[in-house]
C-alpha cells in the first residue's frame, strides 16, 4: 500500500520506524489502537510485519474507514474500524479494552489543544500497564530567534530530497499559517499533557520539526 499523503520526504521512514518498534516489541495477540487511522497506511505497515496482532482503527471520515477496510481486507479477522471524532473521543464506541500500543500519526495538528490533552488522557486510561503510546506529529516552533535555523533545515531537506517539508519567509508568516486546522503542539505542552495523564514522555525520533514521541506508564 502506498502512502496516501507522502507530503514530506522523511515521513515514510519515520512511520516505518514507528511500525518497527511496535512489531519488534509486540507479543502474539497484542492489541493496537490507531487513532486517526486514515485509509490504513500505518495499520498496513504493522500488520504486514506481524499478522498475529489485533488492530482497531478510528477515523473521522466514513470514506477513509471504508477504504481502510478494503486495504486491510487480508487482515479482516484481526481488525475493527470505527468512525468518530477525536474531539469527542469519549463518545466513540471503541471497545473497552486495554491496548498494548496506542498510536496516532499526523492527526494532532488538526485538533485544538484541549482535545490533544483529552486524547492523551484517554490513551493513558486505555493503555496496558506496560504498554506504549506513540504520537507522531509536527512540533510548533515557539522562539522567533530560532526561525532562521528552522529555515536552514527546510532548505537542506529540499536540496537533499528534491522537495521541501514546509516553507515560510519569516517567523510572522510561519505563525500566520497556524490556522484552525493547522495547530501543531508545543513540546512543553506535550510534556505537561503526558505528565497530567500519568505518563512519562520521550522523543524517540525527530526529523525537521516532525517528532515521534513515546509515552509510557511503566517505571
Amino acid at each position: 500500500m502506498d502512502d496516501p499523503i507522502g507530503s514530506h520526504p522523511t515521513r515514510a521512514e519515520q512511520l516505518d520506524i514507528l511500525a518497527t518498534m511496535i512489531t519488534d516489541q509486540a507479543k502474539p495477540n497484542d492489541r493496537v489502537l490507531d487513532l486517526g487511522c486514515g485509509t490504513g497506511y500505518v495499520a498496513s505497515l504493522i500488520l504486514n510485519k506481524r499478522s498475529d496482532l489485533y488492530l482497531t482503527g478510528v477515523d473521522l471520515k466514513t470514506e477513509s474507514i471504508a477504504e481502510a477496510k478494503t486495504n486491510l481486507i487480508a487482515h479482516k479477522e484481526r481488525t475493527a474500524w470505527f468512525v468518530g471524532n477525536l474531539e469527542e473521543i469519549e463518545e466513540i464506541k471503541i471497545p473497552d479494552l486495554h491496548y498494548q500500543f496506542i498510536i496516532t500519526a499526523l492527526t494532532f495538528h488538526d485538533l485544538p489543544d484541549s482535545a490533544k490533552s483529552d486524547v492523551i488522557s484517554f490513551a493513558s486510561k486505555r493503555l496496558s500497564p506496560e504498554g506504549f503510546f506513540f504520537l507522531y506529529d509536527r512540533l510548533r516552533l515557539t522562539e522567533k530567534n530560532f526561525f532562521p535555523l528552522q529555515k536552514s533545515i527546510w532548505n537542506r531537506i529540499d536540496r537533499v530530497y528534491g522537495r521541501g517539508m514546509r516553507s515560510a519567509e519569516s517567523f510572522d508568516a510561519y505563525e500566520a499559517d497556524i490556522m484552525p486546522n493547522n495547530r501543531p503542539g508545543r513540546l512543553d505542552d506535550y510534556i505537561e499533557w503526558f505528565d497530567d495523564a500519568g505518563m512519562k514522555a520521550q522523543i524517540l525520533h525527530l526529523h525537521g520539526n516532525v517528532a515521534l514521541i513515546g509515552g509510557s506508564k511503566g517505571g
